[in-house]
C-alpha cells in the first residue's frame, strides 16, 4: 500500500489540512480534493468508504461535518487502506476535544506529527493507538535540563543581589558607628580598653585604633578556595586559626577563575607520524550513584610532516567491551573493507598517500553507548562516577558528602565539579586532594591527585540555600592529555603499529590521547 496524502477536507471537499509522502504539489493535492466530492455524488454504493477517480484512488471516512480522506494509487490493499484510515481517525479523536475548524487549526502541527508516525515515506507503520499518543506526549531530558540550569541561574542571581543589599546595609553601620566611636572619642567619654591610661592621649589618632575591635572584627579574607591539610597564615607575628565555618570572599568578575579548559591546545611536537586519539565523554549520573546515560564519541587523526612515511597503513586493535556498542565510521578515503576485516587504516587507492603536511586528518570516528540504559557497564566508559548524599539542616546549610571513584585505565588524575552554590565549606575529606574555589558559574570543587587516590570520599556545607533542588545539576569537568605507548588501550582504539603499504617494514610513530567532558552531569 502507498499512502500519497492524508488529508482533513470539508463536505465541499475544501482542505482544511494536509499532508504529503510522496512527491505532490499543493495544487495537484487541492485539485484532486476538489474532485473527492463529485465523485462520491456518482456513486450509489453508499456502503463502501472508497472512491476511485481518474489516477487515484480515495479512502474516507465521515467526521462529522469533514471527510478524514486518504489519497491512494489504484493498486492498493483496501483492507490495508480502510484498517489505516481508521487508525488515522482515531488518532485525531484523540487529539481534538471538539470537531470544528477552529480546533483542527490550533492542534494542527499535532495533527501533522500523527500522521508522520503513522506513515513513513507513504508505508504504513506497525503501530497502535497507545504508542502513538505515547509517542506524542514524549518530554525531551535535555530540555528539563537546561530548565533547570535556568533557574538555578536565577536562583543564584537572586540570592547574589540579596548578599549585596546585606553587605551594604553591614558597610552603613559599620560607618554609622565609627562616626559614632569617633565623636566620643572627641569628647573624652570613652577610653578604651586596650589604651593604658599613661600613654599619650595623641595615640588615639592612629587609623589602627580609631574603632573598637569588636563590632569589626572577622577573619582575613582569603584569595581562592579552602584548602585542605594547610597550616593557618600569620598576621603580625602571632599565629591565626583557620576559621573553616567561615566561607572565602567570592571574588570579583576580574579575580574570577575560569573552569579548566581541555589541554592540548598547543601543537604537540611531530617527529614523523602522530597519531592523535581524541575523546569526549557525555553521561548523567543520578544522585544514587547510578549511570541513567552513558557515551562517548571519538575519532582518531593523523599528522604526517614526511613525505616519506605518507604511504602507510595504522594496525588498530579496536576495544569494544562486552556491556556497551561501539560503531565505527571511517572517512570515505580510507580503504572500509580493509578496517572491517583487519582493523587496518589505508588509503582506498593504494597509489596515492595521505596528506604529510603536519596538519590533523581525520580518518576514523567511532561512538560507545552502554546497551542498557542503567548497567553496570557503563562505568567502563566513564573516567569518574560520583554518588552523592544531600542532608537539609534547620539552620539553612545543606550537607553534601560525595563519594567519588575514578577509572584507573582512563589515567585521569584531576577533575572539578562544579555546583551552582554562593558559599560553602569543606569539613572533611579521606585525602588531602579537595579545594573549593569561587568562580562566576558557582563553586568550582577540585579534585587533584587521582591517579595516587582512585577512590575517597569528601563533605561540604553549602549556606543560604532554601532547596537543595537549586544545587543540580552539577557538571563534572575535566581533561585527559597523555602520550600513550603502542599497543596501549587507553580509549575505545589501540595503535597496534604503523607500517609502509609498499614494503610492509614498520614505520616509527607516536600516540598522543585527549579526553574531555562534554555535558557531564550528576542530576
Amino acid at each position: 500500500m502507498v499512502v500519497l496524502a492524508a488529508s482533513i477536507c470539508t463536505r465541499g471537499g475544501k482542505a482544511i489540512l494536509s499532508r504529503q509522502f510522496r512527491d505532490l504539489s499543493k495544487d495537484r493535492v487541492t485539485s484532486l480534493l476538489a474532485e473527492f466530492p463529485a465523485l462520491l455524488l456518482d456513486t450509489t454504493k453508499t456502503q463502501h468508504t472508497t472512491v476511485q477517480g481518474e489516477n487515484v484512488r480515495y479512502v474516507y471516512s465521515p467526521l462529522e461535518e469533514f471527510y478524514v480522506v486518504l489519497i491512494t494509487n489504484k493498486h492498493s490493499n483496501i483492507l490495508q487502506d480502510i484498517d489505516t484510515l481508521n487508525l488515522f481517525s482515531q488518532t485525531i479523536m484523540s487529539i481534538l476535544r471538539v470537531v470544528d475548524e477552529r480546533e483542527i487549526f490550533d492542534n494542527c502541527f499535532e495533527i501533522l506529527n500523527a500522521f508522520d508516525e503513522i506513515i513513513n515515506l507513504g508505508y504504513k507503520e506497525n503501530l497502535s493507538l497507545s504508542q502513538i499518543i505515547t509517542f506524542l506526549e514524549m518530554e525531551s531530558h535535555e530540555e528539563k535540563i537546561q530548565e533547570i540550569i535556568e533557574r538555578n541561574k536565577e536562583l543564584e542571581a537572586a540570592e547574589e543581589r540579596k548578599r549585596k543589599a546585606k553587605e551594604i546595609q553591614r558597610r552603613e553601620m559599620m560607618k554609622k558607628n565609627m562616626e559614632s566611636y569617633e565623636f566620643q572619642q572627641s569628647q573624652n567619654f570613652v577610653q578604651p580598653s586596650y589604651q593604658p591610661a599613661a600613654q599619650p592621649a595623641q595615640q588615639f589618632s592612629e587609623p589602627a585604633y580609631s574603632a573598637p575591635q569588636k563590632p569589626f572584627a572577622k577573619a582575613p579574607p582569603r584569595k581562592g578556595g579552602l584548602q585542605l591539610g594547610k597550616k593557618a597564615a600569620s598576621l603580625g607575628g602571632e599565629a591565626q586559626p583557620l576559621l573553616i565555618s567561615t566561607p572565602s570572599p567570592r571574588p570579583t568578575s576580574s579575580q574570577s577563575v575560569s573552569t579548566p579548559e581541555p589541554a592540548g591546545k598547543e601543537k604537540i611536537a611531530n617527529n614523523g607520524i602522530l597519531i592523535l586519539i581524541n575523546e569526549k565523554f557525555t553521561g548523567q549520573i543520578t544522585r544514587e550513584g547510578s549511570i541513567s546515560t552513558a557515551e562517548v564519541q571519538g575519532d582518531l587523526q593523523l599528522r604526517i610532516n614526511d613525505p616519506s612515511l605518507a604511504f602507510s597503513l595504522v594496525n588498530l586493535q579496536l576495544g569494544s567491551k562486552d556491556g556497551q556498542n561501539t560503531v565505527y565510521k571511517t572517512h570515505p578515503k580510507v580503504d572500509k573493507n580493509l578496517f572491517q576485516s583487519d582493523s587496518i587504516i589505508g588509503m582506498k587507492d593504494q597509489t596515492k598517500p595521505f596528506a604529510s603536511n603536519d596538519q590533523p586528518l581525520g580518518v576514523l570516528r567511532w561512538k560507545s553507548v552502554s546497551k542498557t540504559s542503567v548497567s553496570e557497564d557503563a562505568n567502563t566508559l566513564l573516567p569518574l562516577v560520583l554518588t552523592t548524599w544531600v542532608n537539609n539542616n534547620e539552620d539553612g546549610t545543606v550537607n553534601l558528602t560525595f563519594e567519588y571513584e575514578a577509572l584507573a585505565e582512563k589515567q585521569l588524575d584531576e577533575a572539578s565539579l562544579l555546583i551552582p552554590a554562593g558559599e560553602a565549606t569543606i569539613e572533611s575529606s579521606d585525602h588531602d586532594n579537595v579545594s573549593l574555589q569561587y568562580i562566576e558559574e558557582g563553586l568550582l570543587v577540585k579534585l587533584t591527585g587521582l591517579q595516587e587516590n582512585p577512590s575517597g570520599s569528601f563533605e561540604i556545607v553549602c549556606h543560604g540555600i532554601e532547596d537543595e533542588e537549586a544545587l543540580f545539576p552539577m557538571e563534572v569537568v575535566f581533561s585527559i592529555s597523555e602520550p600513550i605507548e603502542s599497543g596501549k588501550e587507553l580509549g575505545d582504539v589501540a595503535v597496534v603499529s604503523v607500517v609502509s603499504a609498499e614494503s610492509k617494514e614498520e614505520l616509527p610513530f607516536d600516540v598522543h590521547y585527549n579526553g574531555s567532558n562534554e555535558g557531564y552531569y550528576i542530576i
